[in-house]
């Protein structure tokens, strides 16, 4: 995940543009090979669809990456960091690493958190409050797009879903209570997710202003 970002920081700024898009064409490439792949033998309509937020995140980082564009950019840094973050604390994962599954997990969701880390640290993106109102929104937006599809297919896409008794779903979800309890509250948390990975950003910003003020010369009258 630190690799890119410590490379990029060294480069020109021709070889840095290089460096992302490669990044960014490399994560294209992981998302296509996995999802190709998960349903090489048929989809599975209730589990095979790239309908989980981490896969739509999966093309929002490069989409962050190439266009620069900010609601892309703040999209990809709050879900990354209060949702996709949570792939590393509590994996999704039935096979070990004798399997192909294993590592396509783990390479999908190491992507991710290697472009978001290296919007920040090469890219220099700084959320701020307007930009979770944005992460907020596209989020409402994808629950209330997939929750019907949901509903359709008996799936689970997003952890929002009333799925049947064959679809695992993992543990910290279905402690949250039965459906639908567990979804409003997983629609709840969310945001306060992504109040928690902004407050470093808002309080580096209120000691910034201070040590500037603190250091500004008072000028006599």
């Amino acid at each position: 995940i630190a690799a890119p970002s410590l490379l990029g920081r060294t480069l020109s700024k021709n070889a840095e543009r290089a460096l992302r898009h490669g990044l960014a064409t490399f994560a294209v490439a992981v998302w296509l090979a996995y999802n190709i792949w998960w349903n090489w033998r048929g989809v599975d309509w209730r589990s095979g669809l790239p309908l989980q937020l981490c896969d739509i995140n999966g093309l929002m980082a490069p989409f962050a990456l190439v266009t620069g564009k900010r609601f892309a950019r703040a999209t990809l840094y709050f879900w990354t960091a209060a949702l996709t973050a949570q792939a590393f604390i509590q994996p999704s994962l039935i096979d070990g690493p004798a399997f192909v599954l294993f590592w396509a997990f783990w390479l999908s969701h190491t992507v991710i958190a290697a472009c978001a880390v290296y919007d920040v640290v090469v890219r220099g993106f700084r959320p701020r409050w307007r930009d979770l109102g944005i992460a907020v929104i596209a989020s409402l937006v994808y629950v209330a797009l997939i929750l019907p599809i949901d509903l359709h297919l008996g799936a689970d896409y997003g952890f929002v879903g009333n799925p049947p008794a064959g679809i695992v779903i993992p543990p910290f979800v279905l402690a949250l209570g039965p459906w639908p309890q567990r979804a409003i509250v997983l629609v709840c948390l969310a945001p306060l997710g992504f109040v928690i990975v902004l407050l470093p950003w808002v309080v580096a910003r209120v000691f910034a202003g201070r040590s500037t003020n603190a250091t500004s010369p008072v000028s006599s009258v």
